[in-house]
């Protein structure tokens, strides 16, 4: 089996009583099981029961539970066999910890027979994902809230975007659709990639302006505008290579396909895959799993010993033949019992060597997928991404003069644009204007200092500036 999207969701909000945390469980297991009914899940039957797959497959589902003292787990795990031999396994648990409650979420998919071949799979966002998103309020992936869609219109929530993509702090990518003249190039893209993507990528929607903030912020290298779509991964920095920040301008967009609806599946299809697959390789499982099934397994172990040590005991204790053969024939039971149950225990440690197995396996060949990774680039993409632009303007020369255009004003400096000469003569030297000086070293370079700065006083709608070195 291969893992190919993970999710977790996770609350720690006003859950430092036990009582809170318990409740919280319940209500995020209440979710999946209305889920679950939605299915047509039918009552389990000693932890198993059946639903109705869309595609009329095999589709059967089973309920694992742990508990250690406050802290509980609970796994809810569903299979789908197609006629083909395929097979999908998609497990939704819930871990209530010491501090928080959390919802993992995988999906795998694999074969029911052993044959080497390739299995193409266009994976979906969960349903359960989406309603655990919709009911529950803020979830988080770590230090970042896992958000709707957002529209981001203006240049102060343009920079306020930008910053959050370079908070070093952050957890989920971030998917950029910039609109023109207030829609995506392609209709409706910022919405569906933001049901596509639910709980593993926060979508922004970014007007004009806003666009123009995140240009003046991250870089050129780093921008999207003008219909573009990009994914800003976790860790974003300055030094950061722009390549690993996929961006897909409007005129590949449009040229995807002749009809607009086939260009807007093909590009949907490559951004979840793109996420879904990096959340398969990245996404860690709660420890508290782990460690909550281990206890509740030492647990029933002890109580089956003990059960057995008390019958010892008993049979000891025996003062007559009638007395020894009842004790025997209640001991037989109970032995019986217990063979079962360190059976069925046997088989579940089997089960979980045989899974620890599985696992390493995957992880090793996860790290040598994520070493391919940049190789294959070219070879596994659907729709390639496009070269980000380059800083690559020209260093000013003694007695050059250039003329910028202010577009915007942040609280810290204004932003320029770099035009041709406005044809006005009403240059006007300029002894403050510390906020055009700011703004025009962060697109110069600081270090090259200007010989002059003027103004031109019949330029309006930002206003215009001469510079000369």
């Amino acid at each position: 089996m291969q893992r190919i999207a993970a999710y977790l969701l996770e609350r720690t909000n006003h859950l430092q009583w036990s009582d809170a945390r318990k409740a919280e469980g319940e209500r995020i297991r209440a979710v999946i099981e209305r889920w679950l009914a939605s299915k047509g899940a039918a009552p389990l039957v000693d932890g198993r029961g059946t639903y109705v797959a869309v595609d009329r497959s095999d589709a059967s589902y089973r309920m694992v539970d742990a508990i250690d003292g406050e802290r509980s787990w609970r796994m809810y795990e569903l299979v789908e066999v197609t006629k083909e031999g395929r097979k999908f396994v998609t497990t939704v648990s819930v871990t209530v910890g010491h501090k928080s409650v959390v919802a993992f979420v995988t999906m795998e998919v694999g074969s029911v027979s052993t044959a080497i071949t390739r299995i193409d799979v266009d994976p979906k966002c969960p349903g359960v994902v989406r309603d655990l998103l919709d009911e529950l309020g803020p979830l988080y992936h770590g230090a970042s809230r896992l958000r709707e869609l957002s529209n981001v219109d203006g240049f102060d929530a343009g920079e306020s975007l930008a910053l959050e993509i370079l908070t070093p702090e952050r957890t989920v990518p971030f998917v950029v659709v910039s609109r023109v003249n207030g829609n995506p190039v392609l209709r409706g893209l910022d919405e569906k990639l933001a049901r596509d993507l639910a709980g593993v990528a926060n979508v922004y929607a970014v007007d004009e302006d806003a666009s123009w903030a995140l240009t003046d912020r991250l870089g050129k290298p780093f921008s999207c505008y003008d219909g573009a779509v990009r994914i800003y991964w976790p860790r974003l920095s300055s030094r950061d290579e722009p390549y690993r920040h996929p961006l897909w301008m409007a005129t590949r967009l449009h040229g995807l396909e002749g009809d607009e609806r086939l260009a807007l599946e093909r590009i949907r299809r490559q951004l979840r895959r793109t996420i879904m697959s990096a959340s398969a390789a990245s996404v860690v499982r709660p420890k508290e799993i782990d460690d909550i099934r281990g206890a509740n397994a030492r647990r029933e172990l002890t109580e089956l010993q003990a059960k057995a040590a008390i019958l010892e005991e008993t049979k000891a204790k025996a003062t007559s033949l009638e007395e020894f053969r009842a004790i025997a024939d209640s001991y037989a039971a109970d032995n019986d019992q217990l063979r079962r149950d360190l059976s069925a225990r046997d088989e579940e440690i089997e089960r979980l060597r045989v899974e620890v197995q599985r696992l390493e396996s995957e992880k090793q060949g996860l790290i040598f997928q994520l070493g391919q990774a940049k190789a294959s680039a070219n070879e596994t993409a659907e729709v390639e991404p496009d070269a980000p632009e380059q800083d690559d303007e020209r260093l000013p020369q003694p007695g050059e003069v250039r003329f910028y255009k202010k577009r915007y004003s942040s609280p810290s400096h204004d932003v320029f644009l770099r035009v041709g000469d406005c044809g006005h003569n009403s240059w006007q030297s300029t002894e403050k204007a510390d906020k055009a000086k700011k703004g025009l070293a962060r697109i110069i370079g600081a270090e090259y200092e200007w010989k002059s700065l003027q103004h031109c006083g019949s330029c309006t709608g930002g206003g215009m500036w001469k510079v000369r070195w």
